[in-house]
């Protein structure tokens, strides 16, 4: 029986150790490859670099916004950090990390549409984080008031990394460990769309007939901004002609300080892949139309 009570000790023992090496192992890894999603970009950035315009929001930043073409004809720098999927949480926490770098940003645009409604973080976002949350303590303290499974996720070994195997499992380890690049050039931050939807096509959008009763991320990155002196825009990027607003855009005008509704700037169905996307020539236009507005 003692044998077998040192054989289970010793297992554990081993299982224990093993976790912590391979924790140690993948937080190494990803905190210092190249930067393979805007996360790691934001963290790789030189503190107190200056940048004149930043881009946050979901696709419909990263799909839209043609960060070289405003630096062509602006001279300044710009970057989009939009993500897939990603939500006012997630801008949040990028906001976040932007100020604890002490990176010196001249106007921040947000783009705001039916994410108001969310009022918790993407799995995409959360999962670009994961690895640092043990290592960086604005993204430890923003987790320890978001996240349910803060405590299993900062105090297990591993954990965090077995949960989400589907994006930082070992295949994502290798790459980052190689140094591949990702698909997206993450200094300009823009991924083009290929195709158009159907002049024809009846399949619009339809935006919320209600709205959240205020959004605390919103608030939160009022007040970042106006303590950090950094001038803060929301706007709201193109949607198809097929848009069903459900009035959604006005009420959100009541919600947002300095808002500019640009839902409808685009009307050609040959600029959208679909109603909710532009393709690469509509995000050329809209960026344009972007530069113009806002007076870049």
């Amino acid at each position: 029986m003692g044998k077998f009570l040192k054989y289970i000790l010793l297992i554990v023992f081993i299982s224990i150790v093993s976790l912590y090496l391979l924790d140690t192992l993948y937080t190494k890894v990803y905190s210092n490859a190249v930067p393979r999603n805007k996360t790691q970009f934001i963290l790789s950035l030189e503190e107190g670099e200056t940048i004149d315009y930043v881009f946050l929001g979901s696709s419909r930043v990263e799909n839209f916004i043609m960060s070289s073409e405003i630096e062509r004809i602006t001279g300044k720098r710009v970057l989009n950090l939009g993500t897939q999927g990603a939500r006012l949480d997630d801008i949040n926490i990028f906001l976040r990390l932007l100020v604890s770098k002490k990176v010196k940003i001249k106007r921040m645009f947000v783009q705001v549409d039916y994410i108001y409604n969310f009022d918790w973080n993407s799995e995409i976002v959360r999962t670009q984080v994961l690895p640092f949350i043990t290592g960086n303590s604005v993204i430890q303290d923003y987790f320890h008031k978001v996240d349910e499974d803060f405590n299993i996720n900062y105090y297990i070994p591993f954990y965090r990394y077995a949960t989400s195997d589907f994006r930082l499992g070992f295949r994502e380890l290798v790459a980052s460990a190689v140094g591949k690049k990702p698909k997206i050039n993450l200094y300009d931050g823009f991924s083009p769309l290929s195709g158009q939807m159907n002049a024809d096509d009846i399949n619009g959008f339809d935006l919320p007939k209600t709205i959240l009763e205020r959004n605390r991320n919103i608030e939160e990155m009022v007040a970042i901004c106006k303590d950090s002196g950094v001038e803060l825009t929301f706007f709201c990027a193109p949607f198809c002609s097929n848009l069903n607003s459900n009035n959604y855009l006005e009420k959100l005008k009541m919600k947002l300080p300095n808002f500019t509704d640009l839902s409808r700037v685009l009307t050609k169905p040959s600029m959208f892949k679909n109603c909710g996307h532009v393709n690469e020539k509509g995000a050329k236009v809209f960026t344009d139309t972007i530069i113009s507005r806002f007076n870049l």
